[in-house]
C-alpha cells in the first residue's frame, strides 16, 4: 500500500511537470517586453524623422543599448525569440501574396539566385586559398554568403566537420557585413534611383541573413521588403541541397562521414517556415480568408517583425563580432563581388 508521502511526492512531480511550459513561458516575457519597448520606441522616433522607416531606428537603439550598457540575464531568454518572431513575421506574411505573386518572383528570381550561389562559393573559394585559410572556413564563408547567412554556416558545419574556430570566424563575418549593408544599401538604393522591385531583388539575392534582408528592404519601402523576402526565401530552399553537396564532396574525399539518409539530411536542413509561407498563400489565393481576416494577419506579421527589428539590434554586439584580419578581408572581398555583380544582374535584367 502506498504511504500518503508518495502520493504527495507523486503529485507535486506531475504539477512541476505541467507547470514547466508555463514557468518556462513567464522567464522569455522580460527580453519580449524589451524588444517590443525598442521597437515601438523606433516606430515613435521614425514618425519624427522625415523619409526614414522605423526600422533603421529600432535596430540602431537595439545596437546601442547592447554595446553601452550589460545587459541583465533576465532579458536574455525572451531576446533569443527574435529569430521566432522572423520565422512569424515571415509566415503571416504569405497572406499578402496570391501564388501567381510568388511564382512570378519566384520565376525571375531563381535563374539570379542559382547565379548569386555560384559566385559566392567560387569567389569564397578562391579568395580563402589566396588568404592561406582553411578550406572548411571558405566553404563556410562562402555558403554564409551565398544562401542563408548564420543559419547556412551552423548548417554547414557539422556536415564538412568544420570546426567551431572556422564557423566563430564565418559567422563574425557575416554579422559585421550585415550591420554595414543595413545602412548602406538604402542609401545606394536611393543615390541610383532604384524601383522598389529591383531593390528588393537587389537585397533578396546579396544580404546574407534573413533578418537583416527582410530589414534592409523595408528601410527602402514595404514593397520593396516584399519582394526581398520571397527572393530570399527562394535561396533559403536551397540550403539543403547546397549543403549536402559540400557535403558528399568531402565525404568522397575522405574528409567528411558519409551521409546515409540523403532525403532525411535535406529535410532536417530545409527551412520549414518557407512552407508555411507557401500555405498561407495557397489559402490566399483560394480565397480562404476574409480580407479583414488578411488584414488582421498582415498586422501581426507586422508587430512580429517589429520585434525582430529590435533583436536583430541587441544582437549586434562587437564580441560577436571579432572576425580576424584574413576572414574580414576574404568576407569583404566576397561581399564585394556579390553585391555589384547582383547589382549590375538587377538594374540590367529588371530595368
Amino acid at each position: 500500500m502506498s504511504q500518503p508521502s508518495e502520493h504527495v511526492s507523486r503529485s507535486l512531480s506531475l504539477q512541476a511537470i505541467s507547470l514547466a511550459p508555463l514557468g518556462r513561458g513567464i522567464r522569455l516575457i522580460p527580453g519580449i517586453a524589451l524588444l517590443l519597448a525598442i521597437g515601438y520606441l523606433g516606430k515613435i522616433t521614425a514618425a519624427h524623422v522625415p523619409h526614414m522607416e522605423y526600422v533603421l531606428f529600432a535596430i540602431g537603439f537595439g545596437a546601442l543599448i547592447s554595446n553601452t550598457v550589460p545587459i541583465p540575464r533576465v532579458f536574455v531568454p525572451g531576446i533569443r525569440t527574435y529569430e521566432f518572431w522572423l520565422k512569424v513575421g515571415i509566415v503571416l506574411m504569405g497572406a499578402k501574396f496570391s501564388v501567381s505573386n510568388v511564382i512570378d518572383i519566384g520565376a525571375a528570381g531563381i535563374t539570379l539566385v542559382i547565379a548569386e550561389i555560384l559566385l559566392a562559393i567560387t569567389v569564397a573559394r578562391l579568395l580563402s586559398r589566396a588568404a592561406g585559410l582553411s578550406e572548411e572556413l571558405g566553404s563556410l564563408i562562402g555558403v554564409g554568403v551565398g544562401i542563408c547567412g548564420v543559419s547556412a554556416i551552423i548548417g554547414a558545419t557539422g556536415a564538412i566537420n568544420a570546426t567551431e574556430e572556422d564557423a566563430s570566424y564565418a559567422i563574425a563575418t557575416i554579422l559585421i557585413f550585415g550591420a554595414i549593408m543595413l545602412a548602406v544599401y538604402p542609401f545606394i538604393g536611393h543615390l541610383t534611383h532604384m524601383s522598389d522591385t529591383v531593390f528588393g531583388f537587389w537585397t533578396g539575392l546579396s544580404i546574407d541573413n534573413t533578418a537583416e534582408a527582410v530589414a534592409t528592404g523595408m528601410a527602402f519601402s514595404e514593397k520593396a521588403a516584399e519582394v526581398a523576402t520571397v527572393v530570399k526565401l527562394s535561396r533559403n530552399a536551397l540550403m539543403g541541397f547546397v549543403i549536402l553537396l559540400f557535403a558528399l564532396n568531402h565525404a568522397r574525399r575522405g574528409i567528411a562521414r558519409e551521409i546515409e539518409h540523403k532525403g532525411a539530411f535535406l529535410w532536417a536542413r530545409f527551412p520549414k517556415f518557407v512552407l508555411g509561407f507557401l500555405l498561407l498563400s495557397t489559402l490566399k489565393t483560394t480565397g480562404f480568408f476574409a480580407p479583414a481576416q488578411a488584414k488582421i494577419l498582415t498586422n501581426i506579421s507586422n508587430w512580429a517583425f517589429l520585434l525582430t527589428f529590435a533583436g536583430v539590434g541587441l544582437s549586434l554586439q562587437r564580441t560577436r563580432m571579432k572576425a580576424g584580419i584574413k576572414p574580414f578581408i576574404v568576407g569583404l572581398g566576397v561581399e564585394t563581388v556579390v553585391s555589384v555583380v547582383t547589382f549590375i544582374m538587377v538594374t540590367t535584367i529588371l530595368r
